[in-house]
């Protein structure tokens, strides 16, 4: 009988004493710590991205290449603002094949123009309005204030000034008091400007 050994435990890690033992930790903490890097990295490319697409050069309007916007000596740059674009050439809402006019490059239909003799474009209007709706209720507005979206409108040198009105009367009648004309430095002007 002096033969057979009775089991006992047998512990699957090292003791505790022996750890703390050790000459290596000396019973003290590790001061090395693991740190995932990927989804920090993947924030900040996130981030990056988001700032990219939220920030704009300064005076930066995508112009069609069917516009010819008008010369100006009195013009500023848009100071990197972004708005609603509407634009305009030719004499009338429809009806020409030479005409346009294109709110955030979406045409108008026959309906949506109207009568061509009335001062407003009842689609115009309708399709600020709803621009204005949902931009007040993503950034929120102060009831005692106008609205202060920016409406740009690019209207052709060409363009019949009472196509530019109705787009101005649309434009009010939807709730927009700021409008900006695209234009184009003068010569005369660049010629005056001072080296920087």
């Amino acid at each position: 009988m002096s033969g057979i050994i009775i089991p006992g435990r047998r512990p699957a890690f090292m003791p505790i004493g022996r750890l703390r033992g050790s000459s290596l930790s000396g019973g003290k903490k590790s001061g090395f710590v693991s740190l995932n890097l990927t989804p920090m990295v993947d924030m900040f490319t996130i981030l990056v991205v988001f700032l990219i697409q939220l920030f704009k050069a300064s005076g930066e309007v995508e112009l069609s290449s069917k516009i010819t916007v008008p010369r100006s000596v009195a013009g500023s740059p848009l100071e990197g603002e972004t708005g609603t674009v509407v634009q305009a050439a030719g004499t009338e809402c429809y009806g020409d094949t030479k005409s346009i006019l294109l709110l955030d490059s979406q045409p108008f239909s026959a309906e949506e123009c109207g009568d061509a003799l009335s001062v407003e474009i009842p689609g115009m209007t309708a399709r600020l309005t709803r621009i204005r709706e949902t931009n007040e209720k993503i950034f929120g507005r102060d009831p005692s204030m106008p609205y202060d979206g920016v409406l740009i409108i690019q209207a052709d040198v060409a363009t019949d000034f009472h196509l530019v009105r109705r787009i101005i009367f649309s434009a009010n009648a939807a709730g927009w008091a700021k409008m900006k004309f695209v234009t184009q430095p003068s010569a005369t002007k660049a010629a005056e400007a001072p080296p920087e």
